[in-house]
């Protein structure tokens, strides 16, 4: 007895679908187990991981906008009862979904390897916004008006049971409560985390979000207070509302490492045999006590 969404046996152009979708996982996977193995580096990292994440989903909805099959991976359409689906034109809703589904995937990621490699914050910004909004006026469009019926369908003759009445509502339920537990951690990502900064006898540790740094006073060649800071562009950390950390690169110091609170304007520079740190505190104040005592232990 076959059990699953696909049909028994699987036809030619679902087998090549098959391949096409293992493949898109399997690339990604490679180069993140490569990364991994040669010490990655943190934006290398997040661009073969949204690869992973994306790939495959955007594989399948060019597959269903370019054939006009796949209609069974439509959510809400794959769960309704056989009667239901026999109403539509599962061709265009397939077409019409996998066209949505693509562009707003393009968008969505341009946006974010703008936002991963800092080129334009804003542009990335206007690009997600409009790729969302894009995806909703589409799910408003398509669910509205009866736009894929069949000619001639007629839904207020179908019968559906409680039982399936039920089954869709937790359906429903259940992807609504997974979409706002992955907005609530997204929410909570970026406007978490902290700059520690402790003066030990022999050594300055400072921890942040991708940062763990522990330099020795002997290695330090220099130490300076800065009223402003332009941090330059993040090559591979955490850009936070509140915390900006980890490698970031600017015209000045070349790469070097980040520690610090957005709206405090003051920073340490620490000048070191293994290249530059730049921190602060969550206050001015604390920021400029941590400069005077750290430059009486160097």
């Amino acid at each position: 007895m076959y059990l699953g969404a696909f049909p028994a046996p699987m036809d030619r152009d679902t087998k090549v679908l098959a391949l096409i979708v293992i493949a898109s996982i399997a690339a990604p996977l490679a180069l993140i187990a490569a990364l991994l193995s040669s010490g990655v580096d943190f934006l290398d990292f997040m661009a073969a991981l949204m690869l992973l994440i994306f790939l495959p989903i955007l594989v399948l909805s060019i597959y269903m906008w370019a054939t006009g099959k796949g209609a069974m991976f439509i959510a809400g359409y794959n769960t309704s009862p056989k009667a239901v689906r026999d109403l539509y034109d599962s061709k265009a809703l397939a077409k019409f979904v996998g066209m949505v589904v693509t562009i707003f995937l393009v968008m969505l990621l341009i946006g974010l390897e703008l936002l991963l490699l800092d080129v334009s914050e804003t542009l990335s910004v206007v690009l997600i916004a409009v790729g969302t909004i894009f995806l909703f006026a589409s799910l408003v469009y398509m669910n509205t008006g009866g736009r894929f019926l069949k000619e001639g369908a007629d839904p207020s003759k179908v019968v559906i049971t409680d039982k399936e009445r039920k089954r869709n509502r937790a359906i429903i339920l259940a992807v609504l409560g997974v979409s706002a537990i992955v907005l609530v951690a997204v929410f909570f990502s970026i406007t978490s985390g902290s700059v520690d900064a402790s003066l030990g006898d022999d050594a300055l540790q400072v921890t942040a979000p991708f940062v763990d740094e522990n330099i020795l006073y002997a290695d330090v060649s220099s130490v300076e207070l800065r009223d402003t800071f332009d941090n330059g562009r993040r090559v591979g950390g955490f850009g936070g509302t509140e915390i900006s950390s980890g490698n970031f690169q600017n015209d000045e110091f070349g790469r070097y490492t980040l520690a610090r609170y957005n709206d405090v304007q003051s920073c340490i520079v620490v000048h070191h045999a293994n290249g530059v740190l730049v921190f602060n505190l969550d206050t001015a104040d604390g920021t400029e006590r941590a400069f005077e005592d750290l430059r009486s232990r160097v």
